[in-house]
């Protein structure tokens, strides 16, 4: 089952809204054929795994980290090529919560007298599809926020300087974490300050961009570059300047008689576009409207090990914050890992 998730996580990035599969099989304690799900569209793991065995299956032992798909979609479902295929037993970490899926192919595959054992590696396989069974769950995309920040929590100084606070380990080690998501979220100021591309190193994700007053100048990268990847949400936008970006071709949703942008609408119509997880990178008031409103799943935190003070540098998590020390957000399942000079804290916030 190991293995199996190894293989899955190659998919990672390439598969959605799909989830991360990977198959092993084996006969007689030998390791015959092994696949994964290489991208959305292609087969899923377990026909991958079947295809490759150089020998009849019948018998054989299938491990798979997920539940194997009863519907049919962009492929057959797997259930019945595995029926067909006469395998002895099949080991599943972790059934799917898809609800056309959910227990329906378990209890398919021992109605025809195949021996099915489900729960190894369930915790691993369950954080491994992490954005997967929030999708389902929660009909929401997965959001991560990404910080890179001082030892005392400052992103600028006081004139406003950030490059660079963390090393470049940190840099290309966050550019690498955009491959894993769907979108790429920044705050307007962000886009006028750094002038970004978002781009990650094996794949160009969605760019989305919080412009309440429509202010991203027509000639950045992001429109230049990857317009039909990019997507504004904004706030009662000045009719000239929205015509002149629709007809360069970028989605824009605009939210009219609002005050603030409502971030719970703003996942609903990203989910309703397969927009299916985002990695908040910035600014500073974005990250923080994102923790104001509840809505983050995963953090990374880079920490660099450098003092930068001051009141008026600005600091990480900006927006309203909290208003009592006896509600913070808590983290879970922290873990750390050194990266360059700089430390990177991974959780999940609990909000209350």
């Amino acid at each position: 089952m190991k293995k199996a998730l190894e293989l899955a996580k190659k998919g990672e990035g390439n598969v959605s809204p799909n989830p991360m599969v990977g198959a092993v099989i084996v006969k007689g304690n030998r390791i015959v054929s092994e696949g994964f799900h290489r991208r959305f569209g292609a087969p899923h793991a377990e026909i991958d795994a079947i295809e490759k065995a150089k020998e009849p299956l019948a018998g054989s032992t299938l491990y798979v980290n997920l539940e194997p798909c009863y519907h049919w979609g962009k492929t057959p479902p797997c259930v019945d090529r595995i029926i067909s295929e006469r395998f002895r037993k099949v080991v599943i970490a972790t059934s799917d919560p898809n609800p056309q899926v959910k227990g329906k192919s378990i209890r398919k595959l021992k109605s025809k007298g195949i021996e099915v054992k489900v729960g190894l590696l369930k915790e691993e396989a369950a954080k491994l599809n992490e954005v997967f069974f929030k999708n389902m769950l929660k009909k929401h995309p997965f959001v991560a926020v990404k910080i890179a920040q001082s030892l005392d929590g400052k992103i600028t100084t006081k004139k406003g300087e950030s490059k660079w606070i963390t090393s470049l380990q940190t840099r290309n080690y966050a550019k690498k974490l955009r491959d894993k998501y769907d979108a790429v979220l920044v705050g307007v100021n962000t886009v006028i300050k750094d002038n970004p591309t978002l781009n990650g190193t094996k794949k160009i994700p969605y760019k989305i961009v919080i412009d309440t007053n429509l202010k991203i100048p027509i000639h950045c990268r992001l429109i230049k570059k990857h317009k039909d990847k990019l997507i504004i949400f904004s706030l009662n936008p000045a009719k000239g300047k929205l015509n002149a970006l629709r007809k360069e071709g970028i989605k824009i949703f605009t939210f009219y008689n609002k005050k603030t942008l409502p971030l719970k609408k703003v996942l609903d119509i990203l989910y309703r576009i397969n927009i299916t997880s985002i990695f908040v990178e910035g600014g500073s008031f974005t990250i923080g409207s994102f923790f104001d409103a509840k809505i983050v799943d995963k953090i990374y935190f880079f920490i660099a090990p450098k003092i930068i003070g001051g009141e008026k540098s600005l600091t990480s998590v900006g927006a309203k914050g909290i208003t009592s020390l006896n509600k913070p957000i808590l983290i879970n399942r922290i873990s750390i890992v050194k990266v360059g000079s700089d430390f990177l804290f991974t959780g999940y916030p609990v909000f209350r």
